[in-house]
């Protein structure tokens, strides 16, 4: 009896162990079906995900294709229209030709008659070459007698200056043999003398002839005497009182020209004597220059 016990537990147990055997094997059974469900699942959300990018890269595509498309058609809608422009300016070209064609064919025609009418020409032409090579030397003879003839204008025109001049001059008084004398006077009647230190002159003595001449009417003429200073200023500077070409000078006087030989001094009174260096003396007669002298004190 109490085998038979033992026994049932026995198998009872066993029959406890295959059971929970059982269950065990379908709990992992299910545990691995999950793991395999969750790998499924990711391996088809990439999947999902790499073929929408596909699909928005061929959406892509397409439309870059389709803009590309667009842009062929512009281009060989442009391409027709030159193609057609090419097309109108061929036949243009064409017509062209054809009627230069013609007119060559009318040339050639004509060629004997235009040939006959170029010799001609040309024989003409080579004709008025000989004139022209003629006229060309007759020119350059005519530009060496202008030359010549210009040169002897220019030599007459010169010699015309100078004998004008030597009119002019001849018309015009002339102080000639013009001297001057540097004195310091003595006190008390005492006689003066020549005096080379500037600063000791007290007195120039200038005279000097006025020259004969034929050829200048008797008149009154006015004399001015300018003497000049090594700094260029005149000595002992006087102003004319009525117009004339002679504003400033040293001394005046009028005489009555005859058309004879004049002598004339003058007598320039220095109360501070002059300077060193090089003075000028000049002589006008109603303002003509007559004449010029310097002189050199120490």
């Amino acid at each position: 009896m109490e085998n038979f016990r033992e026994k049932r537990l026995e198998r009872q147990l066993k029959s406890q162990q295959t059971t929970s055997i059982v269950i065990g094997i379908i709990l992992l059974l299910s545990i691995l079906g999950n793991v395999y469900l969750v790998i499924r699942s990711s391996r088809i959300a990439g999947e999902t995900e790499t073929i929408r990018f596909q699909r928005d890269q061929v959406i892509e595509e397409r439309n870059d294709a389709e803009e590309r498309s667009a842009r062929l058609e512009s281009e060989i809608e442009n391409l027709e229209g030159q193609v057609s422009q090419l097309r109108e300016t061929a036949a243009t070209l064409e017509s062209q030709i054809q009627t230069r064609d013609r007119q060559l064919a009318q040339l050639r025609r004509q060629f004997p008659e235009i040939e006959e009418a170029l010799e001609e020409q040309v024989a003409e032409f080579q004709q008025l070459e000989e004139e022209y090579r003629m006229l060309e030397e007759e020119r350059e003879q005519l530009l060496t007698k202008l030359e010549s003839l210009d040169q002897e204008l220019a030599n007459l025109r010169n010699e015309f200056k100078a004998q004008t001049e030597l009119i002019d001059r001849a018309t015009y008084l002339q102080a000639y043999n013009i001297s001057v004398v540097n004195l310091r006077d003595r006190w008390l009647w005492g006689r003066p003398v020549i005096m080379d230190n500037a600063s000791r002159v007290t007195r120039t003595e200038v005279s000097f002839e006025i020259n004969s001449n034929i050829l200048v009417e008797p008149a009154v003429k006015d004399v001015h005497l300018i003497m000049i200073d090594p700094e260029g200023e005149i000595v002992n500077r006087s102003e004319a009182t009525e117009p004339g070409p002679i504003r400033d000078f040293t001394q005046h006087t009028i005489i009555d020209y005859d058309q004879q030989a004049f002598p004339l001094a003058f007598s320039i009174e220095l109360e501070d004597g002059l300077q060193e260096g090089t003075h000028t003396i000049e002589v006008y007669i109603d303002g003509n220059f007559a004449g010029r002298r310097e002189f050199n004190l120490e």
